[in-house]
């Protein structure tokens, strides 16, 4: 984890308080550049950045982050990597992009108004269930609305109207335009695009195959019969749990990636045709449904609207990306171009402590955990007693069977992703976190029952000696 991202990553958003909070950021009294004279840490283009700035930020950040003593700072820069030098120079880096966002902002006529920090306030309270809850994120911050607003809310949005001052520049003139060209350029991939539903069916216990594929071969003949529409179908009996919310649509092809067997079963319907039998994949058998075909009018696109609105989300989404990544890249040459001096790490710095104690000591401590490792030996089932070893050895039958389920959740999760549905395949990977989290604690509970043993091992030894 990086030193400076601390902050830099509460940056990005408005909502940040509560990141704030997770992280302990050192935010509280950074103040501006040139705080505290003396030193002179570095230079961006001629402007400032003092050595007690610097200082300061490394202060609040070990307050903060319960790192005050130099016993456990010294532990927690050897734990994650870092040297007094490496910290300091992360932080001036921090530091330089803020002054070069500054910089740029006034270059281009960008300001923060008094109505924009009112309005992302606005939002951030939203986020909480009261004012006094919001508050009491602030104490755990040690922050308060003022440096909220000044370390937070004004460089995320001056950072932000600079991407859009920046962007605005480099495609002046295009608007709609661009957006059309981009479309029109796509209108290859978006010709014959297919929606399409499904009603995924997969094995229930002690089920095989040929079960399976009678039972899915039955619902696709009561759809055709009219005795159950598709969508209830989709809604009562499909283990996609997140399509079947939606009477089992997954979306347009052209905006998502199917199984093989899922597409190919696409190409061959036309909108509002059912498959005639069941589709196998790995995941189990689908029934699909088209329920709409997106055709490119004659002529060409000739306008934006003329597209479904899930493809002109996806152009949004695409002109968003291509921004942000545009404004990364702009940023980057912006700062290979400026004129920035680092000076020299000064003697006697309050955070530059010798790592040589706590290197030694973690060096120590991995080469005692490598030799407990080597050295534990399982007790022999003669040594255990029948109560223990069978504590043990349920213990671990049940993290096996967590584990299993936790493979099979997430089996499902690929299936749903596959499917085009990103819903269920969250919900999938929710299963299988806690199926995860149940091994895991069958896993411990098999590790204590088996430390049991071992203590009973060892008294049962003592009394044959």
């Amino acid at each position: 984890m990086k030193f400076a991202s601390f902050k830099s990553s509460a940056l990005k958003s408005v909502g940040a308080v509560s990141l704030c909070v997770a992280l302990g950021a050192g935010l509280v009294g950074c103040g501006g550049n040139g705080a505290g004279g003396g030193a002179v840490a570095a230079t961006v283009n001629g402007q400032d950045i003092m050595e007690q700035t610097v200082t300061d930020y490394i202060a609040n950040f070990r307050t903060s982050s319960s790192l005050e003593s130099d016993e456990a700072w010294g532990e927690w820069m050897v734990a994650n990597g870092y040297t007094p030098e490496s910290v300091r120079e992360e932080v001036i880096d921090y530091y330089v992009n803020q002054d070069l966002y500054d910089q740029a902002a006034k270059e281009y006529n960008v300001t923060v108004e008094q109505a924009d920090i009112d309005s992302a306030m606005e939002e951030t309270k939203a986020m909480f269930e009261s004012d006094e809850a919001f508050q009491e994120a602030l104490e755990a911050s040690s922050m308060t609305e003022e440096s909220y607003i000044e370390d937070v809310i004004r460089p995320n949005l001056l950072q932000t109207k600079l991407a859009e001052a920046v962007a605005a520049q480099d495609t002046e003139g295009e608007g709609e335009d661009a957006t059309l060209a981009q479309a029109q350029a796509m209108s290859e991939q978006f010709n014959g695009a297919k929606r399409s539903s499904h009603i995924l069916l997969t094995a229930e216990e002690g089920e095989d195959d040929a079960a399976l594929a009678a039972r899915a071969q039955e619902l696709l003949d009561q759809i055709n019969a009219g005795e159950i529409s598709f969508e209830d179908a989709a809604s009562q009996y499909s283990t996609d749990t997140g399509s079947a919310a939606n009477g089992g649509d997954v979306g347009w092809d052209a905006l998502s990636t199917f199984v093989t067997e899922y597409q190919d079963a696409l190409a061959g319907l036309e909108k509002d045709q059912i498959v005639a039998a069941p589709v196998k994949s790995e995941y189990g058998y689908h029934i699909i449904k088209v329920t709409d075909v997106y055709e490119v009018p004659e002529g060409g696109i000739t306008s934006v609207d003329q597209l479904p609105t899930e493809f002109q989300e996806y152009l949004t989404y695409m002109e968003q990306s291509n921004a942000s990544q545009n404004f990364s890249t702009w940023f980057e040459e912006y700062r290979n171009n400026a004129e920035i001096t680092v000076n020299p790490m000064p003697e006697g710095l309050p955070y530059a402590i010798d790592l040589a104690p706590y290197e030694e000591a973690a060096a120590q401590n991995a080469e005692g955990d490598a030799a407990a490792t080597e050295g534990t030996e399982q007790p022999s089932d003669e040594t255990m007693s029948a109560e223990d070893q069978a504590a043990a050895d349920a213990a671990a039958a049940d993290a096996a069977a967590d584990e299993a389920a936790a493979g099979e959740a997430g089996a499902d999760a690929a299936a749903d992703d596959q499917a085009g549905d990103a819903a269920a395949a969250d919900q999938a990977v929710d299963e299988a976190a806690a199926d995860q989290t149940a091994a895991d604690q069958a896993g411990a509970d098999a590790a204590a029952d088996q430390a049991a043993a071992d203590q009973a091992a060892e008294g049962a030894e003592g009394t044959q000696q």
